[in-house]
């Protein structure tokens, strides 16, 4: 298979023996923007960036990824001035008149208040977030680019374990926006077989795990049941366990 610069994320993502290459991809991207954002030689001490991270701040997974990594100094410099513009923004929009109480006829009507617009606004936006969706969508595009170009690719794809469920919608998604004619439907017939028989094998394995944690079956084999919790995990809700020691 030919490698471009491009295609190397994805071709290293499905050569891994894994329950989802694309939330592989999607993790690394992750570790990526968590180091992009606060490891050495960081972003946020550039100018442009720091202004960023002040207006967007971060999601509450991001949040908990920047503060496990040992830059403690750096995330509180990024929070100070995320909260300085907060404090601003919020204390301007506790100027508007406060919201009434809703009418008899309106007991589900959401307050209106400048208040509450800005925190549902923050509450959507990411620094981390927004710097992966960049490059992932890109990612996303350059599967569909190697499957009709790549006979290797192809055969990659239907040998893989398959993908969790949220990727496996994203991919039937976007098949028909960057698909040919003559690849569409052989992708999205290759795409459902390999989902439903891979989760159905995950969902085998969680089934004799229940088993083996029954008395009854305490001398028979654990076959590929130690892990199915994690990979089960993969599969249903996109998240990579990572294996302790």
């Amino acid at each position: 298979m030919k490698e471009k610069l491009y295609t190397i994320p994805i071709q290293d993502a499905f050569a891994q023996d894994c329950e989802c290459p694309v939330c592989a991809m999607y993790q690394k991207l992750e570790d990526n923007a968590i180091h992009y954002t606060i490891g050495p030689g960081a972003s946020y001490m550039e100018e442009d960036i720091r202004a960023q991270t002040d207006e967007q701040g971060f999601c509450q997974k991001h949040l908990k990824d920047l503060y496990a990594y040992p830059n403690k100094i750096g995330l509180a410099m990024m929070l100070k001035t995320h909260m300085d513009k907060t404090i601003k923004e919020l204390e301007k929009a506790a100027e508007a008149p406060l919201p009434g109480p809703n009418s008899m006829f309106k007991k589900n009507a959401k307050p209106s208040s400048p208040v509450i617009d800005f925190i549902e606004k923050q509450e959507k936006k990411c620094f981390v977030c927004g710097y992966i969706t960049q490059t992932f969508e890109s990612y996303m595009m350059t599967i569909f680019y190697l499957y009709e170009r790549e006979e290797d690719f192809r055969q990659q794809f239907a040998q893989s374990k398959g993908f969790c469920t949220s990727h496996y919608k994203s991919l039937f998604c976007l098949a028909p926006k960057y698909l040919n004619k003559k690849y569409l439907e052989p992708f999205l017939r290759k795409l459902n077989e390999i989902y439903l028989e891979n989760f159905k094998r995950v969902r085998d394995d969680v089934e004799w795990f229940i088993c083996k944690n029954d008395y009854r079956y305490q001398e028979e084999p654990w076959k590929n049941a130690r892990d199915s919790l994690q990979r089960a995990l993969t599969k249903t809700g996109s998240i990579i366990v990572q294996e302790e020691g």
